[in-house]
C-alpha cells in the first residue's frame, strides 16, 4: 500500500458516533468530494431513554454534505457496527464491504429491514481493493465474532488504519491469526493516523483467550450435571455458541434454542461452516422441555442485558408458559454485562434467585472472555504500528482518556494524541492535524421511525415518569379575558388528603397568571408564564417537578 503524503490534497476524518458511548461507531473519510464510511452501527437506549427502540449515529452529514460516497467498510457484525445500516442504506445507498462473515450478518440484517439492491463485496483476509480513490486493505483481527477486520485506508495524506473492535487472542477458537505482522509492516512503512478501539482500555494485563471459556464451561456443566442448565449469551457470538455446544456433546444434554436472533444467527453460522458437522442436530422445541430430565438439558438463550423482551427475562419473569424455572436450574451468564445495563442484569438475577436458580456470572467463575483489548495489548499495538498521529475511539470518555494517556506514555508524542467527540472533525495536511469544523454528534432516536423524537421529548418524558403532569386548561375571549375557570388535572402527581386543596391553589395561581399579563402579549407568552409560576408554586408546596402543560382555547 502506497503511504506517500500529496501535498496539495486535505484528508478529513469526521465522527458521526462512538466517541463518548457504547455503540454507535461511525465515521467518514473524505478528501475533496470523495468519501468512504466506517461502520454505521446502533446503541441501545439506556434507562434514561423511556420508549426509544435504538440510538443512531448522527449520519444527516452523509445526506446533507455534497460527497461521492464510494461504500460503507464494515469491520465485523456487530449490531453497534452494522444495526445502522438499514437507516443510512435507505437515505444514500452505497456498496458495503467486509469479510464473508460480516457480508451475512450485513445481509441479514438489511434484508430483515426490507432494504434491498446493495451490493455486498466479500473481501479476503489481507486482500486490497479499491473503493474510489482509496485502496482499503482488510486485515484480520481476533474479537467476539468470527470475520472481524482492522481497515487500512491509504489516502492522499498517508496511511489511516482503523483497528475496528479487537483483542489480541494467540489462541483463538478458529485459528485464524491476529495480523500482528501485517500491522509492523505497516508501521515500518508509516502510519499517518491511528483510529484504536479503547473499550477496555482502563483495564489492566491483557484479556484471555477465548479459547479458555471452553475448558470453563466444561467444569461448570460437570458440576452442575443433575441440573438443568440455561446458558446466555450474545446471538452474535458464535465461537461462544460453538463451545457451549461442545460442552453440551461432551456432557450428553440435548440443546435448545431460545431466542430469534440466536436461532437466525445460529443457523448464519451454520451456513458459513463455522460449527463442525453435526453439532447442532437433534436440537429441541421450547415445548418439549418440561417433558424431559432437566439434567439431560442445555437451553442456549439471549438476555445476558437483561433485556425485557429477551427469552431469559420472559423465562424469569414468568411471561412465557414454556416451563418453569426453579431450584433445578442453573443460569449461566456468558458475557459481561455492558455499561449502564447492571441494573437491568442484576434485577433478572435478583429474580433468579427468588426462584431458587443458581445463577453463574463472570464475576463469580471465568464464564466470559471479552472480546476487547486490556492496556498491554493496546500498547503491544501501538508500539508496532508506531503513528504518527493517535486518536482513540469506540468507548465511553473516561475509555477514551485512559487511551489517550496510555498512548503518550507507549511513545506517541503528546500532542499528536487528542481526543475527539462525537461530531468533530480532524483534518490531515502535509504539516500535520489539526481540528477541522465540528458539526452536531446528537442522538437520532428510533421511536418506530427516525427523528420523531429528541432530546427536549425525552426530558419530557423522564419528567413524566418521575414527577407526573399537570395540565391547566383555561377558554379565554377576545381581549384575554378568561371563560369561566381554569380547570386543572394531575396524572401520575399526587393522590392524598392534599390533591383537592393543591388542585384550587393552582387554579387560583393560573386566574392570577391571566390577570397580570399585559392582553396584547401572544397566547405562546401566556402559555410561558403558566408553566413557570404554577412550576414554582408547585415546587415552593410538594418539592417536585411536573410537567406543566397549559392547554389555551380561544373563542
Amino acid at each position: 500500500m502506497s503511504n506517500v503524503v500529496a501535498a496539495e490534497e486535505t484528508v478529513s476524518v469526521r465522527f458521526l458516533g462512538g466517541l463518548g458511548e457504547i455503540g454507535r461507531n461511525s465515521l467518514v473519510i473524505s478528501q475533496g468530494r470523495d468519501a468512504v464510511v466506517i461502520d454505521c452501527g446502533v446503541m441501545f437506549p439506556k434507562a434514561d431513554m423511556p420508549g426509544v427502540d435504538v440510538v443512531l449515529p448522527d449520519y444527516r452529514y452523509l445526506v446533507e454534505a455534497d460527497l461521492d460516497l464510494h461504500g460503507v467498510l464494515v469491520t465485523h457484525g456487530h449490531e453497534d457496527h452494522i444495526g445502522a445500516l438499514p437507516h443510512l442504506l435507505r437515505e444514500v445507498p452505497m456498496p458495503i464491504y467486509g469479510s464473508a462473515v460480516t457480508m451475512a450478518f450485513a445481509r441479514s440484517r438489511l434484508e430483515q429491514s426490507g432494504v434491498s439492491g446493495i451490493h455486498y463485496r466479500e473481501i479476503a483476509d489481507y486482500e486490497s481493493v479499491n473503493v474510489g480513490p482509496f485502496q482499503v486493505e482488510f486485515i484480520p483481527v481476533t474479537h467476539s465474532i468470527p470475520g472481524a477486520t482492522a481497515v487500512a485506508v491509504s489516502t492522499a495524506q498517508g496511511l489511516i488504519l482503523h483497528t475496528g473492535d479487537f483483542k489480541i487472542d494467540r489462541t483463538p477458537v478458529d485459528a485464524r491469526a491476529f495480523g500482528l505482522d501485517r500491522m509492523a509492516t505497516l508501521g515500518a512503512n508509516g502510519v499517518r493516523l491511528l483510529l484504536s478501539d479503547s473499550t477496555n482500555a482502563d483495564e489492566p494485563g491483557s484479556s484471555n483467550s477465548e479459547s479458555s471459556v471452553g475448558g470453563v464451561l466444561t467444569e461448570v456443566f460437570a458440576e452442575n450435571r443433575d441440573r438443568r442448565l440455561t446458558v446466555v449469551c450474545f446471538a452474535s457470538h458464535l465461537h461462544r455458541i460453538q463451545q457451549i455446544i461442545a460442552a453440551c456433546q461432551a456432557s450428553g444434554r440435548r440443546i435448545c434454542l431460545v431466542g430469534r436472533s440466536l436461532q437466525r444467527n445460529t443457523k448464519l453460522g451454520q451456513q458459513l461452516g463455522l460449527f463442525p458437522e453435526g453439532a447442532l442436530s437433534g436440537l429441541i422445541d421450547v415445548e418439549e422441555i418440561d417433558e424431559l430430565d432437566p439434567a439431560s438439558v442445555c437451553i442456549i438463550a439471549t438476555g445476558s442485558q437483561g433485556e425485557h423482551s429477551s427469552a431469559l427475562h420472559r423465562l424469569a419473569f414468568a411471561k412465557d408458559p414454556w416451563f418453569t424455572m426453579g431450584d433445578r436450574d442453573t443460569v449461566i451468564f456468558s458475557s459481561d454485562t455492558i455499561p449502564g445495563n447492571e441494573s437491568a442484569v442484576y434485577r433478572v438475577i435478583n429474580q433468579l434467585a427468588r426462584l431458587g436458580v443458581r445463577a453463574i456470572y463472570p464475576s463469580v467463575r471465568r464464564v466470559h472472555s471479552s472480546g476487547h483489548a486490556r492496556r498491554d495489548e493496546l500498547s503491544l499495538l501501538i508500539t508496532l504500528v508506531r503513528p504518527q498521529f493517535f486518536i482513540p475511539v469506540h468507548g465511553e470518555y473516561r475509555h477514551l482518556a485512559a487511551h489517550h494517556q496510555l498512548a503518550i506514555e507507549t511513545g506517541v508524542v503528546s500532542g499528536a494524541a487528542r481526543i475527539c467527540n462525537d461530531g468533530d472533525e480532524v483534518l490531515l495536511t502535509s504539516s500535520g492535524m489539526a481540528a477541522g469544523v465540528s458539526r452536531s454528534g446528537d442522538y437520532l432516536y428510533v421511536d418506530g421511525k427516525v427523528g420523531d423524537i429528541n432530546a427536549s421529548v425525552l426530558r419530557d418524558r423522564r419528567s413524566l415518569s418521575a414527577d407526573g403532569i399537570v395540565v391547566a386548561a383555561l377558554t379565554m375571549a377576545e381581549g384575554r379575558r378568561l371563560v369561566g375557570e381554569p380547570e386543572i388535572f394531575s396524572f401520575g402527581w399526587v393522590h392524598d388528603e392534599r390533591e383537592e386543596g393543591l388542585l384550587l391553589a393552582i387554579r387560583d395561581v393560573v386566574s392570577a397568571t391571566v390577570m397580570s399579563l399585559n392582553p396584547d402579549q401572544g397566547v405562546s407568552h401566556l402559555k410561558d408564564q403558566l408553566k413557570r409560576r404554577v412550576g414554582k408554586y408547585i415546587r415552593e408546596q410538594t418539592k417536585r417537578r411536573p410537567l406543566i402543560v397549559p392547554l389555551v382555547i380561544e373563542v
